[in-house]
Parts: C-alpha cells; sequence; structure tokens
C-alpha cells in the first residue's frame, strides 16, 4: 500500500464533499442583510481636474571657460623652414576650466603672421580636464626671416579665454642648387 501524506488525503476529501454538497441547491439557505446605499439622485460633484503647476528647474551654475599650453606637438619654436614649405602646426592644449567645450568654440588667429588664408577653425571639443589638440596647416611665407603668429581661444559667447598659442619660425634662404 502505498503511504499519501495527510495533507493529501484531507485535501481529497475535502474537495469530494464540497463536490458532492454544492449540488444540493435544497439544502442551501441564505440570509441576506440590506445594506444601504447613498442617494444617487443629487447630482454629481463636479471635479475639477488639476491645473498644472510649474515645478522649480535646475539652476545650473555658470562655469568658467580656462585652457593651458601643454607642449608643442609639431614645429617647436624657433624651427628653421623653407620659403614657401607647407606646416601643420599642432599644440596640445588642456582644458582647466568647468565648462565643456562643444559647438560655437574657435581658436582664432589674433596678431602677427597668420600664415595661413583661414583666420578661424573650429576647437576641438574636449571636457574639463582633458586634454585636445589644436591642428592649424599653414605655409611658410616666401622671405627669408623670423615670423611668429599668435592665435586666441574663443568661447561660444565669443569671449576669449586661455593662454595663447603661437608659433615661431625661421624661414632660411633656400639653398643654391648645386650644377
Amino acid at each position: 500500500m502505498v503511504k499519501m501524506p495527510n495533507k493529501i488525503i484531507l485535501l481529497t476529501l475535502y474537495v469530494s464533499v464540497l463536490a458532492l454538497g454544492g449540488c444540493q441547491r435544497d439544502s442551501v439557505q441564505v440570509n441576506a442583510t440590506p445594506v444601504a446605499f447613498p442617494s444617487t439622485s443629487a447630482a454629481p460633484a463636479r471635479v475639477t481636474p488639476p491645473t498644472a503647476t510649474q515645478l522649480p528647474t535646475a539652476t545650473e551654475e555658470p562655469c568658467e571657460n580656462d585652457a593651458i599650453f601643454m607642449a608643442d606637438l609639431t614645429i617647436p619654436d624657433f624651427s628653421e623652414v623653407m620659403p614657401s614649405e607647407p606646416l601643420h602646426k599642432s599644440w596640445q592644449i588642456r582644458n582647466t576650466g568647468s565648462c565643456s567645450w562643444g559647438p560655437g568654440y574657435h581658436v582664432v588667429f589674433k596678431e602677427g603672421h597668420a600664415m595661413t588664408k583661414r583666420l578661424q577653425h573650429a576647437l576641438y571639443p574636449a571636457r574639463p580636464e582633458t586634454n585636445a589638440v589644436v591642428q592649424i596647416r599653414m605655409t611658410a611665407p616666401e622671405a627669408p626671416g623670423d615670423y611668429q603668429g599668435f592665435w586666441r581661444l574663443y568661447d561660444s559667447d565669443g569671449n576669449v579665454f586661455g593662454h595663447k598659442l603661437y608659433i615661431k619660425i625661421t624661414v632660411v634662404s633656400a639653398s643654391p642648387t648645386a650644377p
């Protein structure tokens, strides 16, 4: 004989009694107690939707733009170059401010010898405390001599910030070709 746990046996008996007893309508008597519901004859109260409340917006503290020069990546100061030589000047700078640099930030030629027709270039995007590289294609002047050009950083509102960037070169005479 298979032993079944007591709970299963009791559950089986209980379900059987309910099934058999549920089929007999005559023996069931229901006593209902009347419940009073509120009168619905009065007009329903008007419900007005809540008005939209202006939530306070988080106020952003103004950030500060700043940058420092880190290194000349190409064309160190006083480099000797040939007349009309193409130059690819690169400076490494660091965003030491609290603003992220994004659209509208530029590096702009300010004084000296530009050595390029394009006097404004987009500034590489950079988050605070990160480095960025500024690259400008230039062409050395044709005449021998010392040349320098200064560039400045501008934010999207046109405010200058950070250190000046500059290039200093010496254009040397083209050596005569051998006969």
